[in-house]
């Protein structure tokens, strides 16, 4: 029996919504990650719980997509074939494919996947209800057709992914950046996310505070002298040693000696009082470490170099503070005392400033060696390849550096002049 021209139409036409609805559904749910799915089922619950299919079986209901869209374009062009033939005869049959093929390339492809690409979300939760559907009615040809692209695959030597869509730790970075661009994060937020990640490849010789300028205390010393330490600095832990400081034997809790203090005036013995010392090696990666004294609740770690010797000591906040940034109170010496400018170029330099700040500071692209070293004052031992003294000069790129004092061994005040173009 013919069908009247009108029917034909008809059918041109839903054939071309159709083709439209599976090209925007295409769009519209590959342009959701995994997260993007996870977080609109949890948000939506109900109304987007048709989605989970998409999450589950990506591959299938892909495939239900690619079938149902060829299915209809097919069809469409053969009743508009039909059409022509009946309306124009034989001779318009190019005419016709070519007008077709003009139709569902705009009604059909580029105008829908152009809108289902500014509106993932919502075209996704509403089309994937009549997609389900289509997945039930299509499923002997869609298993079918998988397990013979699978078959393919392996002939091919290549891998079958999990249908699963995989977030990586560089797109949630990216995540982040494109956040901070848009208003979404501040700045600070911003860093604290970039920092988590990067405390998975920091070491704690990087942070620790040094085996120079560790506050420590002799098992024999006398108790008045203790507390003027204690005083002084105002720490709630001091490791203890005895005979050499590397040989560290506890940590000195002052609230410990406080209390013990009102129980017999002066009479104290400190191996009494002193807690077990947690020893880490200086190569230990600090988010173990974090974990570590989130699970043996310590507050406080010597660091051990290769030799077995004292390199330093780690404390949690010099962990925190490598995520949140710089936490200080009244006692901690101001970074702005570390770096004090007397002129455009000339500078009073505390060689315990860190070189990446000091990097920072004059935008001085990082040297591999900087890698062997962690403060301006290592990068004058290393300039100078042996102790330096007062009055000393050391050239450095477009820097002068000029050693101004020093306490033994230890440098404690430079002064840099800038002498050149920083860019040479």
């Amino acid at each position: 029996m013919d069908i009247s021209l009108s029917t034909e139409l008809v059918i041109v036409i839903v054939c071309l919504i159709f083709s439209g609805f599976f090209s925007a559904s295409e769009t519209a749910l590959t342009s959701l990650s995994e997260l993007k799915v996870k977080h609109l089922l949890e948000e939506k619950g109900k109304k987007a719980k048709d989605l989970e299919l998409w999450l589950l079986h990506p591959n299938k209901v892909l495939n239900t997509i690619l079938i149902g869209n060829n299915v209809v374009n097919i069809f469409g062009s053969i009743v508009a074939a039909d059409l022509a033939e009946k309306y124009f005869g034989n001779s318009q049959i190019a005419l016709t494919t070519g007008v077709m093929t003009f139709l569902v390339l705009i009604f059909g492809e580029i105008t829908p996947k152009t809108f289902a690409k500014h509106n993932a979300e919502i075209l996704s939760i509403i089309f994937i209800k009549l997609l389900k559907v289509f997945y039930k009615l299509f499923y002997p040809i869609t298993f079918t057709l998988n397990m013979f692209v699978k078959l393919l695959i392996k002939i091919m030597g290549g891998k079958l992914e999990n249908d699963k869509p995989k977030i990586t730790e560089d797109e949630i970075e990216f995540l982040i950046n494109v956040g901070e661009e848009e208003g979404v994060l501040e700045n600070q937020k911003k860093e604290m996310l970039h920092n988590i990640f990067e405390i998975s490849d920091t070491l704690v010789k990087e942070i620790m505070v040094p085996r120079t300028e560790m506050v420590v205390i002799r098992i024999d010393q006398d108790i008045n002298e203790i507390l003027d330490v204690v005083i002084e600095t105002e720490y709630s832990r001091i490791p203890v040693y005895e005979g050499k400081m590397d040989n560290i034997i506890g940590i000195l809790y002052t609230k410990d000696l406080i209390k013990e203090l009102r129980k017999s005036s002066k009479d104290v013995n400190l191996k009494n009082i002193l807690r077990k010392p947690y020893f880490v090696p200086e190569t230990k990666k600090i988010d173990d470490l974090l974990r570590e004294f989130q699970s043996k609740h310590i507050h406080l770690a010597i660091v051990i170099d290769e030799y077995g010797g004292v390199a330093g000591l780690v404390t949690l906040e010099d962990v925190i503070e490598e995520i949140v940034g710089e936490i200080r109170d009244e006692f901690d010496k101001e970074e702005e005392d570390k770096l004090i400018k007397l002129s455009d170029d000339t500078f009073i330099i505390d060689p315990l400033l860190d070189i990446d700040d000091f990097c920072e500071y004059f935008k001085l692209e990082k040297d591999e060696s900087m890698d062997d070293y962690e403060t301006v004052g290592g990068l004058i031992y290393f300039i100078a390849g042996k102790i330096p003294e007062i009055g000393e000069e050391y050239i450095y790129k477009n820097f002068k550096f000029k050693v101004l004092e020093k306490s033994g061994k230890k440098l404690e005040k430079l002064e840099l002049k800038i002498i050149g173009d920083n860019s040479e």
